[in-house]
């Protein structure tokens, strides 16, 4: 029983620590995405206005609009692109932690033994 125990603990710290680099990695997507929103309306509030002066010159007014969006949708994507870059070496390793201390306790361990550990720490975090 103690031995379950250990391991359950294992698989629930293990678990947390995924949780907890799984919300930084979260924080700084949103914030990524937020600075490509904000500079996307900076980069058409202030720099269009002068850009598409100086390109109309030289390509008219038509090639002066697609050349400023074209250069705004590259931009907003490659930011958008860091966005979504995936997780961590750490938070993978803290998975497969949890998942192979979960499988080597169902492994040997019943499920009764297993229902009685999950019911004595949902007990024991009641009283917390």
């Amino acid at each position: 029983m103690r031995r379950a125990l250990h391991l359950a603990r294992i698989a629930l710290a293990a678990e947390a620590l995924r949780w907890r680099l799984l919300a930084r990695i979260r924080l700084r997507q949103a914030a990524l995405v937020a600075a490509a929103l904000i500079f996307a309306l900076f980069a058409l509030a202030l720099g269009h206005a002068a850009a598409f002066l100086w390109l109309a010159a030289r390509f008219g007014a038509i090639g002066a609009a697609l050349a400023l969006a074209g250069f705004d949708l590259a931009l907003a994507l490659v930011l958008l692109l860091l966005a979504a870059r995936g997780g961590t070496p750490l938070a993978a390793e803290a998975e497969a932690l949890r998942r192979a201390a979960l499988a080597e306790l169902r492994a040997e361990y019943p499920q009764a033994v297993l229902h009685a550990l999950l019911r004595h720490w949902r007990e024991t975090r009641r009283r917390r």
